[in-house]
């Protein structure tokens, strides 16, 4: 074998090696960037070895221990299918791809995931890009007064779409433009903002609802969305970036990496906390309801991610004229904890949402923390403002929120849009 073709060979098989040990990596970092810097070192790495000390004849012995664990991932993704909800999703996460329907039978949901009364699961994404009538194909108005913009509690997860904010507002007399994305953050309620600007009415008022407790992403991960989001030219190869870390935070080997799965929701302790005479409110949860153990506070990027989220939201509304309000949304935790202690006022007991709040106050927005006036609408009509499955907002809990969001447009001297 000649000089060159053996420098060849030696780089085509540490290339390959290299591939498979930087998705290995990947499999066990939680930063989707690890990979891609590990690829070109470890190649560079294992082409000078194979090289220099002739050592590529041991490169099948170093490529069992990647095929083994990648060959397992992808049998067992082939075994137990997941369905990624980025195939619905722009890149940018403004909005779902238009057009989008999507029908689970009862059949293949477990007993606590019914929310639907035994009936299939139909979702239908409008041609606005956003939830719509699975039966009528109604969707968005063209034109919006009135703009609720949030993630899954503001999409109506968990529920049919007759339970959700948009027909519970239009049934209140209000005819309200709902743009609601599952999973987003904060932050990526701008590119939401963005994608519908054209469409909202001078004076008009938007509610930006904000769950100052999971779905956060750090700065980094946000301005890599926005990259994504900024020419079509790339978006093949960032649907299959996209997959990828979609289908490595499914695996067994991420999961044993630090991030801990989602313990299925059958399998925690169901809880009861009687409400009124006659109603029970159902959950499942980890632990006592009554014995809270506060969260620690937002730490440093959370909180850098909300103070990016206000300022980049205040330039894109600074000359505006319309009116925007930033509305808290309670946890369920801190919720279901002053019932059961049976608190007739409630106690703040979660600093999450305390510094949310006061973050907020530093930006020249109607602030607005639903709290008080969701747990004062529970003690006084004694219904499950959550689902029993999950902590996703029941009917009873969206219409809370469509009565808040009337009065908040009210304060806002913005008059409803009618049906």
């Amino acid at each position: 074998m000649t000089s060159k073709l053996k420098g060849l060979m030696a780089f085509l098989v540490s290339f390959l090696l290299g591939t498979l040990y930087a998705a290995l990596i990947g499999l066990i970092s939680h930063a989707l960037w690890t990979p891609f810097i590990a690829w070109p070192i470890l190649t560079a790495m294992l082409w000078y070895l194979f090289w220099r000390f002739n050592l590529l004849r041991f490169s099948g012995y170093l490529a069992i221990l990647p095929v083994s664990i990648l060959a397992f991932e992808i049998a067992r993704s082939i075994m137990h299918p997941t369905a990624y909800a980025f195939r619905y999703l722009s890149l940018d996460r403004s909005h779902y791809i238009p057009g989008t329907r999507v029908v689970t039978s009862q059949k293949d949901l477990a007993p606590e995931e019914d929310n639907y009364g035994g009936k299939s699961r139909e979702t239908l994404i409008g041609k606005d890009g956003f939830r719509a009538d699975p039966s009528t194909g109604q969707d968005n108005p063209e034109r919006c007064g009135l703009v609720l913009i949030g993630d899954s509690m503001i999409y109506g997860a968990g529920l049919p779409y007759s339970d959700t904010l948009r027909p519970m507002l239009a049934a209140m007399g209000a005819d309200a433009c709902v743009f609601g994305v599952t999973g987003n953050a904060p932050a990526d309620y701008l590119s939401t903002l963005k994608y519908v600007a054209n469409r909202i009415e001078k004076g008009a008022h938007i509610a930006i609802y904000v769950y100052a407790y999971n779905d956060f992403i750090n700065l980094n991960k946000y301005m890599r969305r926005r990259l994504l989001g900024l020419s079509n030219s790339v978006e093949p190869l960032a649907q299959l970036i996209a997959y990828a870390d979609d289908w490595r935070r499914t695996t067994f080997t991420y999961g044993l990496s630090g991030e801990k799965s989602i313990v299925p929701i059958s399998q925690l302790p169901r809880w009861q906390i009687k409400l009124g005479e006659t109603e029970t409110l159902n959950f499942h949860s980890p632990r006592n309801p009554a014995r809270y153990t506060p969260p620690p506070p937002l730490n440093k990027n959370e909180r850098a991610t909300l103070k990016f989220f206000f300022h980049e939201l205040n330039n894109v509304v600074r000359d505006q004229s319309w009116h925007v309000s930033i509305v808290i949304i309670p946890d369920n935790d801190e919720v279901i904890t002053n019932l059961a202690r049976q608190s007739p006022t409630f106690l703040d007991l979660d600093p999450r949402r305390i510094d949310a709040w006061t973050i907020c106050r530093t930006f020249p927005f109607g602030c607005e923390d639903l709290t008080l006036y969701f747990y004062q609408r529970l003690l006084a009509e004694g219904k499950n403002p959550y689902l029993i499955n999950d902590r996703h907002f029941s009917a009873f809990g969206n219409q809370i929120v469509a009565e808040h969001f009337l009065a908040t447009t009210k304060r806002a001297r913005v008059k409803p849009v009618p049906d």
